[in-house]
């Protein structure tokens, strides 16, 4: 007789017992379910955040590129790309990102008439997606005697792409800002003749034509 002979053997109705009593791996059991949905939540959280950081950018940049805008009566060709640079350096774009980028900006005057009247534009990497209708402004906005600028900003986001966010989306952002220091803004090739600018990258910087 071996020395473990004395133990009685449990028969099944205590095995049951222990087994409905034990806790041995219920955290690891716990785990099992709710990892999941914690590792969904993370993902969702992430590529929340990084969008939300980006449309931030967007929004700020605009501000940017309207405000620069209506600090003076007149702006060259050389100030715009000026503007636009600082503009895109508040956007923090990856240098392989910049060609996503659509940026606009215009001014415009109402006549004694009540008629618009453009007084310049700027466009980066192009036209912009949708052209803005000044006659749509109220006479509050635009006025014979105040004229505005208007700020757009267009970036096709690419997100994580780690769990909801499966595909592109285009960001954009509209400024409208009344001039600080004139009654209107001209865009002028310097010799006081309105001029719509073409603007582009040239490696960090921006230039226009």
């Amino acid at each position: 007789m071996t020395k473990f002979s004395k133990f009685p053997k449990p028969n099944l109705t205590q095995l049951i017992k222990r087994f409905r009593l034990a806790q041995d791996g219920v955290a690891a059991i716990e785990f099992v379910f709710v990892a999941p949905i914690m590792i969904a939540m993370y993902f969702g959280l992430a590529e929340i955040s990084m969008a939300i950081s980006a449309d931030r950018k967007i929004s700020h940049s605009t501000n940017v590129a309207g405000d620069l805008a209506t600090q003076v009566a007149s702006i060259t060709a050389a100030e715009m790309a000026e503007i636009m640079t600082a503009t895109t350096m508040v956007m923090d774009v990856p240098s392989t990102k910049r060609s996503e980028i659509k940026m606009e900006i215009a001014s415009f005057s109402r006549d004694a008439g009540g008629a618009v009247v453009p007084l310049g534009k700027a466009s980066l990497n192009g036209a912009f997606p949708k052209a803005f209708d000044a006659n749509s402004l109220d006479q509050l906005i635009l006025s014979d005697t105040s004229g505005v600028i208007v700020a757009r900003v267009a970036y096709n986001y690419e997100p994580l792409k780690l769990k909801y966010m499966k595909t592109n989306f285009n960001m954009t952002e509209t400024f409208l800002l009344k001039p600080r220091r004139s009654a209107n803004v001209n865009f002028d090739d310097g010799t006081g003749a309105i001029k719509d600018f073409t603007c582009s990258f040239s490696g960090k910087t921006v230039t226009c034509s």
